[in-house]
């Protein structure tokens, strides 16, 4: 008998779903859905399982040029040229690597993907090797022969970034200018009948923008991609929010997430703690009681570093370079797996040591411990420690 599937969850938007097969609390694996739709039989010859040596997707940020500056980019991208950025030969030797060691899934990022000019010529580079190509794009290049070349290629997903509806919210992120061409390629994707999608990150400056945001998708019919803005690259630690803003942004995307919208609102790991509290203990559905980086993503970066995903671009979590080595040696060996293996229930401090979700939560987001909390064993950022320190302050306001 087949095992039944944990869970089945969407990966950026990919159109196929990712089967998590596991019992509760036991060791979960990891397989694509089948295509027709059908039970999954885990042990069965077809079936397609990821692991550290074969990860579900293989991202690729291809340049940290970028026509843009936005303040909380983790790229530190700037609009000029970066000399240590991999060449066409040089990715073209990853993408192999990636296709031997049998990822199907290929996303571009940057910087911004169309500030390369051989950026169509990786992308068919992608689809000459089998991959399903997806990129994300700030949408302020997209001008009529990009769009005509994205038309005549097969493209999975194109996901747009757009930090608020309001223009003046949106160009305080992005600089002026950015938001009408964001918005408009969008529109001209869906009307091309490109998949088209939209990712925001929220800080304190454009938090008040999310009704407007989930409306703007609504309306267009295009999935929402959410996350929260952390202090790494060159965000100011200033504009992030505090742990009050996640708490209430978390209820605002658990009361999207399960209301019956023609579209699908995605909250990423950072989003992903526990609460007591419905709808937002939903949001605790979408984590997989440890952090897929290296297993449904490896991330390898302009320069050739790899990491477990594109959220963990820290030194320490550099698991190798593609110009020293081969990315089929990077993922055979499960280094990501290894260098994230601080991230454990039993190395839990704090509040964290004693919570009742730990052996399934294990801290929560690496990349939100690393980035936004001062010791990377206790989660500031977790809706079960906010709701226990509120009832708390409730029963001493009481006294």
């Amino acid at each position: 008998m087949p095992s039944p599937p944990h869970r089945a969850i969407p990966r950026e938007f990919a159109g196929d779903d990712v089967v998590v097969v596991g019992p509760p609390g036991g060791p979960l694996r990891y397989f694509r859905a089948p295509a027709d739709g059908g039970p999954l039989d885990p042990d069965g010859p077809d079936a397609e399982e990821f692991t550290y040596a074969r990860p579900f997707i293989l991202e690729l940020e291809i340049t940290r040029r970028c026509n843009l500056r936005c303040v909380h980019c983790y790229a530190d991208a700037a609009d000029r040229r970066f000399a240590d950025e991999l060449t066409a030969e040089e990715i073209a030797a990853v993408l192999d690597d990636g296709r031997d060691l049998g990822i199907r899934e290929l996303s571009l990022t940057g910087g911004e993907v169309f500030c390369r000019e051989d950026f169509f010529g990786i992308v068919d580079a992608g689809l000459a090797r089998g991959f399903d190509v997806r990129f994300v794009t700030n949408g302020t290049l997209l001008d009529d022969a990009r769009l005509e070349a994205l038309c005549r290629r097969p493209i999975k997903l194109v996901t747009v970034s757009l930090d608020a509806v309001s223009a003046g919210a949106h160009e305080r992120i992005r600089g002026a200018g950015s938001h009408a061409p964001a918005v408009g390629a969008i529109e001209r994707l869906a009307a091309a009948g490109v998949r088209v999608s939209v990712i925001t990150a929220f800080s304190k400056l454009n938090l008040a923008d999310f009704d407007a945001l989930l409306d703007f998708c609504v309306a267009r019919g295009v999935d929402w991609q959410v996350q929260m803005t952390s202090a790494k690259g060159r965000c100011p630690r200033e504009i992030t929010l505090s742990p009050a803003e996640h708490y209430a942004l978390g209820e605002k995307v658990a009361a999207a997430m399960t209301a019956d919208l023609p579209i699908h609102v995605i909250p990423m790991d950072d989003m992903a703690t526990f609460s007591h509290f419905g709808p937002l203990s939903a949001l605790s559905e979408t984590w997989q009681r440890q952090c897929t980086g290296g297993l449904l993503n490896v991330f390898v970066r302009a320069n050739g570093d790899v990491t477990p995903c594109s959220a963990l671009c820290f030194d320490e979590c550099v698991v190798g370079n593609v110009r020293r080595e081969s990315l089929r040696a990077v993922c055979r060996e499960a280094r990501c797996r290894d260098v994230l293996a601080w991230a454990a229930p039993e190395d839990l401090r704090g509040v964290c040591a004693d919570c009742p979700f730990r052996l399934d939560c294990r801290g929560g987001c690496p990349e939100i411990l690393l980035s936004m909390c001062r010791d990377r064993h206790e989660n500031e950022y977790c809706y079960h420690r906010f709701e226990q320190a509120r009832i708390l302050r409730e029963a001493l306001g009481d006294a």
